[in-house]
């Protein structure tokens, strides 16, 4: 008798579980919105969440499906959004009519320290305060200044590269490779820390660095559980990161700007950027707020900016005689600089790079989509003035980034690899609003110049002494390899570099 009640017991606690899994799957019925039938607990992207494919793939294939609908219900796990297809209706949410849609939902509801003075999470006028103090951080005078510090990173890239190099050529798993490179580039330029983990691989900055990394392992187990179960996260006190990890770049910081200011030491970081917005400015930001945008930023740059180079090089070596064409500009340019380092004006003059770079960012777009909280009720319509849905405060949007990059409508033969895209022949045929590899509105990445730079400035370096070549190990279909919230493939990014003569 007992055993036949703890079963019933059982059976009941999962109907309940079941029943709460699937709670929120009849928002869009009495709105008159369509959407595809969603998987308990994991919504529409139950197969990215699972590692089945990456998160740009299911988004894209989601979109593909839907594109007929202007404006679409998507669940992203048991989270309704507002898919919007069309980019006239993109333009309308984050740009025309931006004061309905301010913020980016929130996807962690944690008090943990930092975590709500970044920059991506702030709300309302906080944010706008913050990205005034930031805005001037990231101009190009001051990208300028600090690109000679990627320098010195790209070369202990090379060095280290060199000391593998034979006449033959060498396998390297790219992705280490450039997570090293991104995680000196990020510790120079926004900490202030000087390594090298390309002779120190094992050192505090890369490991805790890794550790905190969203895309895997313990991470993105929590992740999924703070937003499946926030109010169980809470209760049980847990926290998306260590806090002695916290602590760790707290530290980092604060006794940098201490040091900094005690001994008027002026270094062209973003540290020392920080402190000067915080002395011009009226807002008295905290220690923690200062530190708190050196950490979003290296969340935003440590993995992103590794995946562009390595979704970057996967593409020239599949792609010869356009890697071919960027060898000879970036000859040309060397030439100009006549034995000297590159310069970020230098990096600006590779017209050739920033389309493939742009090519890059277009088909294998970093963020899969970018969201919007409504703030205020708002009714949509179309040109005609015909109501297309009625937005209430509280509803999350969703732009499918990832679906507008591949659209045959707006990229004829989207799986093609063409930078001749971006020429200034053809730039006038791109539509508005369906290219957005850093967001779009007020609210789009604020530092795309960082971005472009490093990565530029890496595969300009990489490209005068390595021709990239295909190895027995690099992937085949990309897509297809790719899995979960990152474009990396289960057996890494290999390729061959064969010394140029």
């Amino acid at each position: 008798m007992a055993l036949l009640e703890i079963f019933f017991g059982l059976l009941a606690v999962g109907f309940l579980i079941y029943k709460w899994g699937i709670s929120s799957f009849n928002a869009f019925e009495d709105r008159k919105l369509p959407y595809e039938k969603p998987w308990p607990f994991f919504g529409n992207i139950a197969s990215s969440a699972l590692q089945k494919m990456s998160f740009q793939r299911q988004l894209s294939e989601y979109y593909n499906r839907n594109r007929q609908h202007k404006v679409v219900g998507l669940f992203n796990m048991r989270t309704p959004m507002v898919q919007i297809n069309d980019p006239e209706i993109i333009k309308k949410i984050c740009v025309k009519d931006f004061d309905h849609f301010p913020n980016h939902q929130t996807f962690i509801n944690s008090k943990e320290r930092l975590l709500n003075d970044m920059l991506t999470v702030m709300k309302d006028q906080r944010w706008k305060r913050m990205r005034n103090t930031l805005s001037p951080v990231f101009t190009a005078a001051k990208m300028r200044n600090m690109f000679t510090l990627m320098n010195d990173g790209f070369a202990e890239c090379l060095q280290h590269l060199s000391s593998q190099s034979n006449s033959e050529g060498f396998e390297v798993d790219m992705k280490v490779l450039f997570n090293k490179l991104s995680n000196d580039v990020i510790a120079t330029t926004a900490f202030g820390l000087k390594v090298n983990s390309f002779d120190n691989p094992g050192n505090e900055f890369y490991e805790i660095g890794q550790s905190l990394v969203f895309s895997r392992g313990i991470q993105l187990f929590k992740f999924f559980l703070v937003s499946l179960l926030p109010t169980l996260f809470n209760f049980f006190k847990m926290t998306i990161f260590e806090s002695s990890k916290v602590e760790y770049f707290v530290r980092l910081v604060v006794e940098a700007m201490k040091y900094r200011e005690e001994h008027n030491i002026n270094r062209p970081d973003m540290i020392q950027l920080l402190m000067e917005a915080k002395k011009e400015g009226e807002d008295n930001w905290t220690d923690d707020e200062i530190v708190a945008q050196c950490f979003i930023f290296f969340f935003a740059a440590f993995e992103n900016n590794a995946n562009l180079l390595c979704t970057t090089s996967f593409e020239l070596l599949h792609n010869p005689e356009i890697q071919e064409r960027l060898y000879e500009e970036a000859k040309e340019i060397q030439e100009s600089l006549k034995g000297g380092s590159l310069t970020y004006d230098a990096v600006q003059k590779m017209t050739y790079m920033d389309m493939v770079v742009s090519e890059s960012l277009r088909k294998w777009t970093l963020a899969a989509a970018t969201d919007r909280y409504c703030s205020k009720d708002y009714t949509l319509t179309d040109d005609d003035g015909k109501v297309l849905f009625d937005f209430k405060v509280g509803d999350r949007v969703s732009i499918p980034i990832a679906g507008l990059h591949r659209d045959e409508k707006y990229f004829p033969d989207p799986q093609k690899f063409d930078p001749e895209r971006f020429s200034e022949e053809r730039k006038n045929e791109l539509v508005p609003y369906t290219y957005l590899p850093f967001g779009v509105g007020p609210r789009n990445c604020i530092g795309n110049r960082y971005a472009l730079m490093q990565v530029k400035g890496m595969l300009y370096n990489l490209i005068l002494q390595y021709k990239i070549e295909p190895s027995p190990r690099t992937i085949k279909d990309l897509w297809a390899s790719a899995r979960g919230f990152n474009l990396t493939p289960r057996s890494d990014f290999w390729i061959k570099l064969v010394p140029r003569k």
